[in-house]
């Protein structure tokens, strides 16, 4: 044990290092980034709470709180019938089971920033390519999310429910879907977290929310209204978090 941590401790060292096979790590460098006149941290010194109050602020955040909502409840509610396929037991076939699979793969192989980068190249900048990003990243999670619970399931009421000659929709509606629901929808409002937390990543490529207030007052140099926005962002967040961890425990 102690020499697997020595020998890990080494090689993160020497991935470190500043030499032919290390990245270049330089404390030195980081320092001089740190502290130079017009530094990022330097904000933290003068920050502007003031820029809450601001009409750019206040559309950002109304606009962020917008998309999350909006692309939180379309992909969950998509999410489901496509998580009862992404199972065998709610399949109907295999070769819809391998359909679905392979397309909850390939849209959870793709992060939020690259479909919000492909969006904006599509539709514009704005909110819409930031809806559409979040709304294949709440599919692709809440999808995979629930086929996992339904490979879970008390199987119990899946046989009573065929050998009451049930059909196989029949059998999803009264004896799966009563199980999975209360988990569903903790992934939903969990989904809901990350996408509101991802708003503030978009913005940066042009997708809207909260992000294009953030990276306008970067390309100012205004670190210190930066910083104003991102506490207040952050209380958003801790709170929205806590209700939601609240409502969750209630589900569960």
């Amino acid at each position: 044990m102690i020499g697997g941590l020595i020998g890990l401790v080494g090689f993160t060292v020497a991935a470190g290092a500043d030499w032919r096979y290390g990245i270049g790590f330089s404390v030195t460098e980081i320092w001089d980034g740190l502290t130079r006149s017009n530094a990022p941290m330097r904000g933290l010194a003068e920050i502007d709470l003031g820029a809450l109050t601001g009409s750019r602020a206040r559309d950002g955040f109304l606009e962020t709180l917008q998309m999350a909502v909006m692309s939180s409840i379309a992909g969950a509610l998509i999410a489901l019938p496509l998580a009862l396929f992404n199972s065998k037991l709610g399949a109907p076939n295999r070769a819809v089971y391998a359909v679905v699979k392979l397309l909850n793969n390939v849209i959870r192989a793709i992060p939020d920033l690259l479909w919000a980068l492909l969006f904006v190249a599509a539709v514009s900048i704005g909110a819409l390519p930031g809806i559409l990003a979040l709304f294949f990243f709440s599919l692709g999670v809440v999808t995979k999310l629930t086929s996992d619970t339904i490979d879970g399931i008390d199987h119990g009421p899946v046989e009573a429910a065929r050998a009451s000659g049930a059909s196989h929709p029949q059998m999803l509606r009264f004896a799966v879907l009563p199980q999975i629901l209360p988990a569903y929808t903790s992934f939903s409002m969990y989904c809901f977290e990350l996408n509101l937390r991802a708003s503030a990543v978009l913005g940066f490529v042009g997708a809207g929310g909260i992000g294009t207030v953030i990276d306008f007052y970067r390309g100012q140099g205004q670190w210190d209204r930066v910083w104003g926005v991102v506490a207040g962002f952050l209380v958003v967040v801790i709170v929205v978090e806590r209700i939601s961890a609240v409502l969750r425990k209630r589900l569960l």
